[in-house]
């Protein structure tokens, strides 16, 4: 019935924590379908910016006057 696949009985059964979970379960197995089908999303490349921590940056960071 429905999106989920579930029988009428198990729908009217389910409290709101079941149909989340299923709900989520449902979109994991779609995604890994076209995951299969179309392969992978390519993943940006994470450009790592970090400064080296200073004094100065400490103060400027946590507002130590």
């Amino acid at each position: 019935m429905g999106w989920l696949g579930w029988t009428e009985e198990q729908t009217l059964r389910a409290d709101v924590n079941a149909i989340l979970a299923g709900l989520n379960g449902r979109g994991d197995m779609i995604d890994s379908i076209i995951c299969a089908v179309f392969g992978e999303p390519e993943k940006p490349a994470i450009e790592v910016t970090t400064q080296p921590m200073s004094e100065d940056y400490f103060d400027a960071m946590f507002a130590v006057e």
